[in-house]
């Protein structure tokens, strides 16, 4: 791994941040509890020394100063390293016993450096002076013991940091390593989905640790904009197919007509078929552009409650009188207590029409509709059902599609665009749409989500 890129690497730096912080945080603790430590044995010291006083100044309140010279003489020679230090005057200032040769006044509490007592040490002594009478007495205790600490101390804290800097520094550089690994196959990926293969999956580690949840959405976005992307190439594509016969036939109808013109004779007639096929294109470009402003989702802005039930009740009524022309039927059934959705009434009533529509021409001259309205598992249910010629498996996807159309619905009048506004629309309301065989017919489902609205909303 080149040294910038192991720099610039955020495994790395989030490394070497932890690391920074976890010394940080391992200072400021060990400081308070050296603190701490030494505060206890300062304590201690201090204790002891008091206690030493106090057992010569008992003793030369019982005895005197003879047995007081005989005792701190046999403490002094007893004592090892110099870990304690006596010091007794007398009233001329000349030294009675003791175990150090100081001169000078003594100090009368504190710490001193050994050297300043003629020992050749690094450490220092508690010391405490007092008078007993006419003398006056030194007692102090080394502190090398606190010495030792504040060494042993620091050169573990020091050693410390050395191993967790070399492990967190090594962790960071083989986290780096394998994210750049992953990275790089993200990248390797990203660079065929930009080269228009939308087919190839985010590679994924198969912990589900966040950058597999990262690469499922980007799986997600890759998947629509694929979609999306086949949908405008088959759009064009069937633009190009749909809409070159009725530009072809208009096309003739002006030729005619200006062949009419030239010879002086009516091309009314003409006219007339170019007036249709210019409002059949004109028809086909407002559907597309209205599914197109749909799939937008700028309609969401007006959803509110909707009694889906007696819109589609309102429709079946409206369309029951024509299918009866027809020499069929339209059948509603509604459960009750069905809930309302939240959406568009307006895009609503133009799915169900389109629905209805789409049956009344293409399920034979005598149709047989049945409409019902069910409320399950949470979900609004909405079946439109007919006893037709139905739609094969392979094709049913297909017709959802703008501009297709079955073979044999091509001589009737229509864009192609109906059952594609119902999709746009279905979709738009978060809703699931199905086309199955009706046993005979076609059966289409849509199912809603039913939920509650926040006040506001």
């Amino acid at each position: 791994m080149a040294r910038v890129e192991l720099f610039r690497s955020s495994g790395f730096r989030t490394a070497v941040f932890f690391l920074l912080l976890f010394l940080g945080a391992a200072a400021v603790a060990g400081t308070a509890a050296y603190v701490i430590i030494r505060q206890e044995l300062v304590h201690r010291h201090w204790r002891a020394v008091d206690q030493d006083f106090a057992f010569f100044a008992d003793l030369y309140q019982a005895s005197g100063e003879e047995d007081l010279v005989h005792t701190l003489e046999t403490h002094a020679r007893s004592v090892r390293a110099k870990d304690r230090i006596y010091v007794l005057r007398g009233p001329d200032g000349k030294l009675l016993a003791g175990n150090v040769a100081f001169e000078g006044a003594l100090p009368l509490r504190g710490e001193m450096s050994g050297k300043a007592f003629g020992i050749s040490v690094d450490y220092d002594y508690f010391v405490r002076t007092g008078k007993l009478g006419e003398l006056s007495l030194l007692v102090g205790r080394s502190a090398e013991d606190l010495s030792e600490i504040e060494e042993v101390f620091l050169k573990g804290a020091l050693w410390a940091g050395l191993v967790l800097a070399a492990i967190s520094l090594a962790g960071g550089v083989a986290l780096s390593h394998r994210m750049n690994l992953r990275i790089a196959q993200i990248e390797h990926a990203l660079e065929k989905i930009a080269q228009g293969r939308f087919d190839v999956p985010i590679p994924k580690s198969g912990r589900g640790d966040d950058i597999d949840r990262i690469a499922r959405l980007i799986d997600g976005a890759v998947k629509r904009l694929g979609d999306t992307v086949e949908a405008n190439r088959q759009i064009s594509s069937d633009i190009a197919h749909d809409l070159r016969t009725p530009m072809s036939r208009l096309r003739i109808s002006v030729e005619k007509a200006l062949d009419l013109d030239t010879t002086g004779a009516s091309a009314r007639a003409e006219l007339e078929e170019i007036d249709t096929e210019s409002r059949t294109i004109l028809a086909t470009f407002d559907a597309l552009l209205r599914i197109a402003q749909i799939e937008a989702g700028a309609r969401k802005a007006r959803f509110s409650q909707v009694d889906v039930a007696g819109a589609l009740s309102d429709l079946a009524e409206f369309y029951a009188t024509h299918a009866e022309e027809m020499g069929g039927s339209l059948k509603m059934t509604i459960d009750p207590d069905v809930p309302a959705i939240h959406g568009d009434r307006e895009l609503l009533i133009q799915l169900f029409a389109n629905l209805i529509e789409n049956t009344l021409k293409h399920a034979g001259p005598r149709p047989r509709i049945d409409c019902k309205v069910t409320s399950e598992g949470g979900a609004v249910i909405v079946r439109v059902c007919d006893d037709g010629s139905g739609i094969p498996a392979e094709e049913r996807d297909k017709v959802l599609r703008r501009l297709y159309r079955l073979e044999r619905s091509r001589t009737t009048p229509g864009t192609g665009l109906g059952l594609s506004m119902v999709k746009a629309i279905a979709d738009l309301h978060g809703a699931h749409l199905a086309l199955s065989d009706n046993q005979p017919g076609l059966r289409v489902q849509v199912s809603f989500p039913t939920r509650e609205v926040a006040p506001g909303e």
